[in-house]
């Protein structure tokens, strides 16, 4: 006879950790696939193994670094006809014939 695991689906869920697949990983999980960016509802102890073997994140970690992360500028200007895009990332000043 095999041994059925007895669980309280209340107590179940609150011990669940929402996490996201890092990009270019993939997870199965009570066969389903998840591929990159994609949330997947873990128990605490699979959650700590995949995020020490670098497949996932939890939710939280990655809204933080989201939130940190400064926004980028550009601004488009238009002088005899030519267009020229600056942006405040390196290397990204370039014109409409993408010469920078």
């Amino acid at each position: 006879m095999a041994n059925e695991k007895k669980t309280n689906p209340a107590a179940e869920a609150a011990d669940l950790i929402t996490v996201v697949v890092l990009k270019g990983k993939s997870v199965r999980h009570d066969g389903e696939s998840y591929t990159q960016n994609t949330r997947v509802e873990l128990s605490q102890s699979d959650a700590s193994r995949l995020i020490a073997s670098g497949f996932v994140k939890t939710l939280d970690s990655v809204k933080q670094e989201m939130e940190a992360a400064s926004g980028q500028e550009v601004s488009i200007s238009k002088e005899d006809g030519q267009s020229t895009i600056t942006s405040d990332a390196p290397s990204a000043v370039k014109t409409e014939s993408g010469e920078a």
